[in-house]
């Protein structure tokens, strides 16, 4: 009766195949921490705007927030929230022209925060806003229109 077996080599041999497959698939399925941080900033600004979008701060009054509707430069890459508090960013952020609030108001329109958040007329900006975000020698833009606040 003869029996039919693998033989050392031939298991060695898959072995090995299988260690190279999965050494290739590992270096092309490396996550995408770039276009993550884009997404992530992306959602903070459109959160942001939306917030803005709804709340009115024309017609001021003594419990007013002007906070609401603006976001800092530092927080546009920091997890915060409850949903987002695990969030880790990796790239570096950079805003052509350099701001250090970006307001919202209720018409669409970009303000700096310069003027305590008050979105007036003022603080209305008057060119379009790039976020450059930067992760290993890549980059990735966000520009977003002062007149509409439409992310593109």
């Amino acid at each position: 009766m003869i029996k039919k077996a693998y033989t050392l080599i031939e298991l060695i041999f898959v072995i090995v195949i299988i260690g190279t497959l999965t050494g290739v698939g590992f270096y092309y399925f490396k996550p995408h921490y770039l276009q993550n941080d884009r997404d992530f900033v992306e959602l903070k600004l459109n959160t942001v705007r939306y917030e803005g979008l709804n709340y009115d701060k024309r017609i001021p009054s003594a419990t007013m927030d002007y906070s609401i509707g603006c976001i800092a430069k530092s927080d546009l890459l920091t997890a915060g929230g409850s949903i987002d508090k695990h969030y880790k960013a990796h790239a570096t952020i950079t805003l052509t022209p350099d701001k250090s609030v970006l307001c919202f108001d209720v018409l669409g329109r970009l303000h700096d925060g310069e003027d305590g958040n008050k979105t007036t007329q003022d603080s209305l900006l008057s060119q379009d806003i790039t976020i450059q975000l930067d992760y290993n020698n890549e980059e990735k833009n966000i520009t977003i229109d002062h007149l509409s606040g439409d992310l593109r």
